[in-house]
């Protein structure tokens, strides 16, 4: 499932025994690959954008890809090498395995295979099992699963408390169906000679399917294709099963499907490709039938190949919930795991997932789940020392060595936290675990500082407690006690993961600046009065302000060095503004305050809205951390933002490498838990800050550094007519592309930019005269040709001249202007006078897409070489250009002019876009800015061969949204710091911003309680 390694090992062919044989030729031969290298944190970010499984941190990737998706990358600069065992390349080993057969290893649908052996089970076992056909597969194979527990045909479903354990959702992870089918066999035989699993199964319904993906398991026996992921979903249409088929079923699944496009994919071509829809797939359909008509109480979902435990939430990063008090007594921590050499932790930290089974279980069933990641080949290998398994045997991680010692180990590791599972079904919320680890009736989110006169706190609870009441006591005084109420979850988090407990909250009333206050929770458990959640905090001594200045400028870290310096450089001006502005302020300033990030409830809540200043701070680090890590406060405020930002909060955020960190999008790694802070950025023990809050919550998709100091104009909503310019404080700017360019605004993505930097000449998006420009559109597999007649006088010559900007895939998609003589197959490619087209041929004509490409191109296997008529550009422009061609060689006939955007099935760029169009020939000018649509030009078909287009060449108003400030209705974002202005431009930058949040609003998101101003 999701991690970064790829997979398969080499058997080392023994003597004894019978090998199951490889089965006939699939389809076709999936064609993939393990694929190893380096990767930098822009190339890691460049596959998962790919829908590559990928994992976080630091050090060489190894990544299953087709040839042509290496090809593709290495084209954009990412070189990966086919993995080889003893000399051999993996996947021809695999292919040489393959024919041999396996020992320990079966497939499902086969006579012999694993649902034949289900069916023998349940024959055998009358008493204690039943078998269910809960579904079908896309080529219509039965999904079996087999329920054991004591007269299993005569109870109904979900009459007892319920457990389901699933292996094979991704067809590759060959271990998980071992480890499915043998927990089978194992809690059958212990059934009247063991009295824990005899008193289990007397009470506790155990489900197993040990394939949920019959038909890419099966397709894994396959020459050529053992590294199938997917199910064998014919996404094409052509009848045969290659590397763009699939659907990813552990994205399939209908709660928060498609929230991005980083926690899925939509690209078919994807390894996490999510479907058409929610449920699309017969497989998804038939495990939420069952989630549905039995109502389990837990999920063990078992995927390969990591040694993690999962659980939680993982559409989100570093989002907790409720229900993660039981996760956590059960699956146990770093120091001491459930399962013995298994790091457990929340979904999102290995990456991000959306549209997966777990989570979906959870909200719709109150089902709760645990993903165990099983052990990697290579750890396999060297379990044993002397045996015959080497780790250099290894072509890569998901599949695990074909031996039945090594299968047994690990099935053996596994099996108490699985029966820990399966005993805990009776009472969830007290589960029995093999940590020794207990749930508490109360888990407090504590706090050591507060910023308002009442403030609210929060707990999370068992649901079943009764008469649940806040308890306080200010300065060791009589006790006071106030009601709680249940947390809905804001405006995004929502209830996700509260089947068995809820975050409570309450509100601490006629707090004064200094009082020391006491905090816990009383209720009644079984007519027993508990108490639990104690902590206490501090009241701090300046209150009251509308806007709280959080300063995170980090002048006691090292990027920069600023000796001598211990508090906030800049916080004042930020204050004086504010004032102005007509706002009271208070300040927050993490240097002063010990590196400790912000409480959402204890600090943020008490404002309307905040303003997060980061000065001269480039990434904030600590003394002693190296290059490439980062301080836990750095991710723990934007956590703490975010939670603020989440109930209702307002965000003014500026600095001129304010987020910079989070922009490398993996390039900084952190410590999420003591003792001291990441020093070693290649650690497992380090996680990777992302880019996701930037993305999702202030509306960023992309950040671009190093921009010029140019002077910034407004030109929409409360800035327009705003006009700014920096001084040399601002030695790096920053300019964002918006997120509603690439995602829908509809799915709370709505952000504009309502700033520009007043470079020269045009944006690189933005039309170059007018309004409007010919934009060609972003589609994969497309021939796409802006076209005109020109009819060149007997002895003149002619031009053709027009400004572009494009950002397109380098190597693998490009921009030319084809011509021919009209009426004549003579069809050619044309130099860009200036030099800016080359005559490399790339690599996209090592397919068949786009024929009419063979006029320049020739094909050599993999390869192909262009001849004297070809001239193409591709990659990035870095902005507008000037082109001009000499069309002089048409004189005295017409000629046929074609500006051609050509594109392959992966990977697209932005596009390409033209404007000021001008042909002269013979002294006659006819130009076009498209402001009346394509001005006389024409949006022809694709040439002969190539596939239908989905769009074409359209005249259209500014596509992609760039600018200085990108804004969402909660947030603003300066690509800048407020220092860099002269004091009237930012106390009017200010002051439109706040406009802009609060519309004029004062109370803070707490609301208007006694005391706030």
């Amino acid at each position: 499932m999701r991690t970064a390694a790829a997979a398969l090992v080499l058997a080392l062919i023994g003597t004894a025994g019978a090998a199951v044989p490889a089965r006939a030729a699939g389809p076709a031969d999936g064609g993939l690959e393990v694929y190893t290298g380096a990767a930098t944190p822009a190339q890691r970010d460049r596959l998962r954008a790919a829908g590559v499984e990928l994992t976080g941190g630091a050090g060489p990737v190894e990544v299953v890809l087709s040839a042509r998706q290496a090809a593709r990358l290495a084209g954009q600069g990412l070189r990966l090498t086919p993995r080889t065992v003893r000399g051999e390349r993996a996947a021809d080993a695999l292919r040489a395995q393959a024919r041999f057969g396996w020992r320990a290893y079966r497939p499902y649908g086969e006579p012999g295979g694993i649902r034949d052996e289900l069916t023998a089970i349940a024959a055998r076992h009358p008493a204690l099992t039943s078998v269910a056909t809960i579904g079908r597969t896309v080529r219509g194979e039965p999904i079996l699963a087999v329920k054991v527990t004591r007269d299993a045909r005569s109870v109904p479903d979900g009459a007892r408390p319920a457990v389901l354990y699933v292996g094979a959702q991704h067809a590759r992870e060959w271990i998980t169906p071992e480890m499915v089918r043998r927990l089978l066999h194992h809690v059958l035989a212990g059934y009247g000679t063991d009295p824990e699993i005899t008193r289990l199964l007397d009470t506790t319904e155990l489900w197993f399917l040990p394939v949920a993906n019959p038909d890419g398991y099966d397709h894994t026996f396959t020459e050529g294709n053992r590294l199938w992921r997917k199910n064998l979903r014919d996404n094409d249409g052509d009848g045969r099963i290659g590397p763009g088929d699939g659907v990813d079923l552990n994205r399939n699944f209908g709660h928060r499907w498609g929230y991005d496009d980083e926690g899925s994919t939509g690209d078919p071509a994807g390894e996490t490709y999510r479907g058409t829809e929610a449920g699309s797939e017969p497989e998804t359909r038939a495990l939420d039938g069952l989630f549905r008509r039995v109502g389990f109480e837990f999920f063990v979902n078992y995927h390969s190949a990591a040694r993690l435990l999962l659980y939680g939430i993982g559409w989100q990063v570093a989002t907790p919930s409720p229900d993660d008090v039981i996760h956590r007594a059960m699956a146990g921590d770093d120091a001491a795991p459930a399962i013995p050499g298994y790091d457990p932790d929340l979904t999102a930290e290995l990456y991000t997932t959306n549209g997966d089974t777990n989570l979906h279980a959870a909200v719709r069933y109150g089902t709760l789940g645990f993903t165990p990641e099983m052990s990697t080949c290579r750890h396999a290998a060297d379990s044993v020392p002397g045996d015959r398994w080497r780790a250099e045997d290894c072509a890569g991680d998901f599949t695990f060595p074909d031996d039945e010692n090594l299968i047994r180990a690990e099935f053996e590791r596994n099996v108490p936290f699985a029966l820990s599972v399966a005993r805990s079904a009776a009472d969830p919320d007290d589960p029995v675990t093999v940590t020794g680890r207990t749930t508490p009736d109360f888990a407090a989110d504590p706090f050591a500082v507060s910023y308002g006169t009442s403030q609210p706190v929060a707990v999370v609870a068992r649901r079943a407690l009764k008469h649940v009441r806040l308890r306080y006591r200010i300065n060791g005084g009589t006790p006071g006690g106030a009601p709680v109420r249940q947390w809905r979850g804001g405006e995004r988090y929502g209830t996700d993961g509260t089947a068995y407990y809820a975050e409570l909250r309450g509100t601490v009333p006629g707090q004064r600046p200094g009082d020391r206050v006491e905090v816990w929770f009383t209720g009644e458990k079984d007519g027993v009065t508990v108490t639990g959640g104690r902590f206490a905090y501090t009241v701090a001594g300046d209150l009251g302000g509308d806007v709280l200045v959080l300063a995170a400028e980090d002048v006691t870290g090292t990027t920069p060095d600023q000796p001598g310096v211990t508090a906030a450089k800049y916080a004042a001006m930020h204050e004086a503004a504010l004032r102005t502005a007509g706002y009271d302020t208070d300040v927050y300033d993490l240097d002063t305050r010990g590196r400790v990030a912000p409480h959402h409830l204890g600090v943020l809540s008490h404002y309307r809205a905040v303003v997060w200043e980061t000065g001269d701070d480039v990434i904030p680090r600590d003394r002693g951390q190296p290059k490439g890590t980062t301080t836990r406060a750095a991710a723990a405020t934007e956590v703490a933002v975010r939670d603020y930002l989440n109930e209702g909060g307002k965000l003014l955020l500026g600095g001129q490498h304010a987020l910079y960190a989070q922009s490398l999008n993996g390039g900084a790694v952190y410590r999420p838990d003591g003792p001291g802070e990441c020093a070693d950025a290649t650690s497992t023990a380090c996680l990777r800050l992302s880019d996701d809050f930037a993305q999702y919550w202030l509306g960023a998709y992309r950040y671009v550094g190093g921009v010029q100091r140019h002077p910034i104009t407004g030109t929409s909503g409360a800035f327009a007519g705003w006009t700014g310019t920096l001084d040399d404080t601002q030695r790096h700017t920053a300019t964002f592309l918006s997120t509603s360019s690439f995602l829908p605004a509809a799915r709370r993505f709505d952000a504009r930019v309502p700033a520009r930097w007043e470079r020269p000449g045009a944006a690189p998006f933005d039309p170059v005269t007018g309004e409007r420009y010919a934009w060609a559109g972003r589609n994969n597999a497309a021939y796409k040709r802006l076209t005109r007649q020109v009819t060149v006088p007997a002895g003149a010559t002619a031009s053709l001249r027009f400004a572009t900007s494009y950002d397109i895939e380098k190597n693998w998609d490009f921009l030319f202007v084809e011509a021919r003589r009209a009426g004549t197959d003579e069809w050619t490619t044309l130099p860009e006078a200036g030099g800016r087209t080359g005559t490399a041929p790339g690599e996209s004509c090592a397919t068949d897409l786009h024929p009419a490409l063979g006029r320049y191109l020739t094909r050599k296997g993999r390869s192909c070489t262009a001849n004297d008529r070809w001239h193409a550009a591709t990659g990035s422009s870095g902005g507008w250009q000037r082109w001009s061609f000499d069309l002089s060689r048409y004189a005295g006939s017409a000629a046929e002019v074609s500006i051609t955007y050509v594109t392959d099935e992966g990977t697209l760029g932005l596009g390409v876009f033209v404007d000021d169009a001008e042909i002269t020939a013979g002294g006659a000018v006819t130009a076009t800015s498209f402001e009346d649509g394509l001005g006389g030009w024409s949006a022809a078909g694709p040439p002969a061969g190539s596939p239908a287009m989905a769009s074409g060449w359209t005249g259209s108003a500014r596509i992609f949204e760039e600018g200085a400030i990108v804004t969402t209705p909660d947030t603003v974002y300066l690509g800048f710091g407020l220092e860099g202005l002269a004091p009237a431009a930012r106390e009017d930058l200010v002051r439109r911003a706040l406009r802009h949040l609060t519309g004029g609003g004062r109370c803070p998101i707490s609301g208007c309680l006694p005391g706030d101003r």
